[in-house]
Order: structure tokens, then sequence, then C-alpha cells
């Protein structure tokens, strides 16, 4: 019987593992992929991986052109493809994971306030979808 018990707890603890890290690959490649459309400019395959992003088309237009224009300077400070670190949160009541960058504005004539990107997943809509369609929290006083 104790056998029988061990082979269970073992075996539910490695398929919890093995979906924490398919559920990291999966946020890393979502990330990739959002970094290499705004690399490329390319605007549809931004809109497609942000969840219901045709309901917010001026934030996502606004956030989109910000990115495209700053992203050699942003990415040469923090190179986002090599640091994703994804982290575990409670957001509207919610456990969900996310990939948070803080970007240091170097410019001497403003505030000197971080850019912070954002990139909230959660697993009920899929990793392969970023749930907040505001992924920059103050790109207004950055710029």
């Amino acid at each position: 019987m104790r056998m029988w018990l061990l082979i269970i707890l073992f075996s539910v603890i490695l398929t919890s593992c093995n979906n924490n890290t398919l559920a990291e690959r999966k946020i890393k490649k979502t990330v990739i992929t959002f970094l290499d459309a705004v690399e490329k400019k390319d605007g549809n395959k931004y809109k497609s991986l942000i969840y219901e992003s045709e309901v917010y088309p001026g934030v996502i237009s606004m956030e989109k052109k910000f990115f495209y224009k700053n992203y050699k300077k942003i990415n040469s400070d923090v190179n986002l493809k090599e640091n994703i670190k994804i982290k575990d949160t409670i957001f509207n009541g919610a456990k969900r994971k996310y990939v948070q960058y803080r970007i240091k504005n170097n410019n001497p004539d403003y505030f000197q306030k971080p850019l912070i990107i954002t990139f909230i997943f959660y697993d009920q809509i899929g990793y392969d979808k970023i749930y907040n369609h505001s992924i920059f929290d103050n790109m207004l006083d950055w710029e």
C-alpha cells in the first residue's frame, strides 16, 4: 500500500513540474515572438499576440508605435530576448505569470524614471497570448 502511495505522490509531483516547465517554455516563446514582431514592425503579429487586442485598438496602436520607435534603445540597455525571467503573481484575484523589464532612462532632461514593460500571462486563455493590453507602465514619463 505504501508503495502505491509513493508512486502516486511521485507521479503528481512529476506532472506538476512538467506542466510548469511547459508553461515557461510557452511564455518564453510568446515573448520572443512578440519581440520579433516589434523588430520586424509586423503590426498584425504584434496585435495577434495580445489577448482581445481588437477591444483596445487605441492603446495597442499607441504602445506599438512607441515600441517600434524605441526598441533599439530599449534593447541596447537590456537584451530583452536573453533576459526573460518568469515570475508568479496574483492579478485581479487569480494566479498569473508575468515577465517584467525595468529599463533605466539615461536622458538627463527627464526624471530618471525607469520604463517598466510587463507581459502578464493567464493559464485560462493560454500562454500563447499576452493577457494585459497595456504593456508599458510609464511610457509617457520615459520618452
